[in-house]
């Protein structure tokens, strides 16, 4: 059990309520009064969409949400008790492009100062994937779409790490790593 989060300090409560018209204080209240402390997690996100106006992403956020609040896990921690760090940035290029050129700037020698085993590149209609295992047992996605007219989003999701320490170091690290990229993405040009 983690330590609890007053609903006005939670670091997105103005994103929720802009984005649900309703303030985390009374989602609390509201998922409360429907004994959700009694509930997992996708029991609450369940309990939301079916008793609340609230799309099934934001169902998410405000589950995320409340279970930080009544200190069932801090922030970056999955339901699953472990933590994950993001990183994202909007790149110039295709989808195809921009993996290309991530993947040429994630050379070997690279790879191995961040821990970064071998990469497998898969795709959808709408995704270019770069994923990798590192070898301290966590998990990289590199997820690549297109934004709009000759732009891409570069998402990084890194799961799997072991605490929150971790975490920070991690998310300051693919930080740094984006604005690298992106210095060399945009003088590849």
């Amino acid at each position: 059990m983690s330590v609890a989060i007053p609903p006005a300090e939670h670091p997105h409560a103005a994103r929720i309520v802009a984005a649900t018209g309703t303030p985390l204080a009374t989602w609390v209240q509201r998922l409360d009064d429907l004994g959700a402390r009694e509930l997992d997690h996708a029991g609450i996100a369940r309990a939301l969409i079916e008793g609340f106006e609230i799309t099934d992403w934001w169902a998410q956020g405000v589950t995320v949400a409340y279970e930080q609040v009544v200190g069932r896990r801090v922030v970056g921690q999955s339901c699953r008790g472990d933590f994950s760090a993001s990183a994202s940035r909007t790149l110039a290029g295709t989808p195809d492009e921009v993996r290309e050129s991530w993947d040429a700037f994630m050379t070997a020698a690279r790879r191995a100062e961040l821990g970064i085993q071998d990469p497998s590149l898969t795709d959808t209609e709408k995704w270019r994937y770069w994923r990798a295992g590192l070898v301290d047992g966590s998990r990289l996605s590199v997820n690549i779409t297109a934004k709009d007219e000759g732009r891409s989003t570069l998402s990084i999701e890194h799961k799997g790490l072991d605490d929150a320490d971790a975490r920070a170091v991690w998310k300051d690290a693919w930080k740094r790593t984006l604005t690298d990229f992106t210095t060399t993405h945009q003088e590849s040009r």
